[in-house]
């Protein structure tokens, strides 16, 4: 199935860089079918209509897709270089996220932050990680989001912090997840959450969890996680 992305469903026509992966790459040509989304669930079944460079279709069918019975949040602390946080999304989309959010931690340096999280090529990436892996809904991405409010408005049924204290065990994220709910993870920065902020997640009603034995960078915690936690749902 050929899938396509266009946010505003009255428009039957694909932006430019959808129309020349039509017909440059594809292939594809007046008459055939492909099928486009909205990323808010809606699936188009259309035939194309292509004059030069402005490639239109015309719709035929038309379904509103449902949404899954659970959802997977993941809050994170960006790494310092840009390239890590938009493989970090692209990762997370094609294994299945409702919401990604960037959060500004005690060790997050402010300076960098807009070098290094691009909202508009973030939601571009994952537009296209939600089209590769036959998804219909985008993920929300937000950025700039201050620790504390961000844990005091929390309100996922499961709120877990990646966070393991010296000498001290606690319970996978995989043992955490409940069937059929929303899941919120936190995952800290380069130096790990503060002593202050896990307390505060704690307060908030966070509970600590591991992601395994050895030590994951930003990136990498994020993405096992999210994949964690979509997999204790199906198993």
């Amino acid at each position: 199935m050929h899938l396509f992305y266009q946010p505003d469903p009255k428009l039957f026509e694909l932006d430019e860089e959808e129309a020349r992966h039509s017909y440059k790459v594809l292939r594809l040509g007046s008459g055939d079918i492909i099928h486009v989304t909205n990323g808010r669930g809606l699936l188009q079944k259309c035939i194309l209509n292509v004059q030069g460079r402005k490639v239109g279709y015309e719709v035929v069918e038309s379904v509103l897709m449902e949404r899954r019975s659970f959802a997977v949040h993941i809050a994170v602390a960006p790494t310092r270089k840009a390239e890590r946080n938009e493989w970090m999304v692209e990762k997370m989309t094609e294994i299945g996220v409702e919401r990604i959010d960037f959060l500004i931690t005690e060790h997050t340096n402010p300076e960098t932050i807009n070098r290094v999280v691009n909202l508009s090529r973030l939601n571009r990436i994952a537009a296209s990680a939600m089209k590769q892996s036959q998804q219909y809904y985008l993920p929300v991405i937000t950025v700039n989001n201050k620790y504390e409010p961000f844990i005091k408005s929390a309100t996922e049924a499961v709120k877990l912090m990646a966070y393991v204290p010296d000498q001290n065990k606690v319970e996978h994220v995989f043992s955490k997840v409940k069937k059929d709910s929303s899941t919120s993870l936190l995952i800290g920065p380069e130096g790990d959450f503060s002593e202050k902020e896990v307390a505060l997640a704690l307060e908030y009603g966070f509970t600590t969890v591991s992601l395994g034995p050895t030590r994951l960078r930003t990136e990498t915690a994020a993405v096992t996680g999210c994949h964690a936690i979509n997999l204790a749902q199906i198993i």
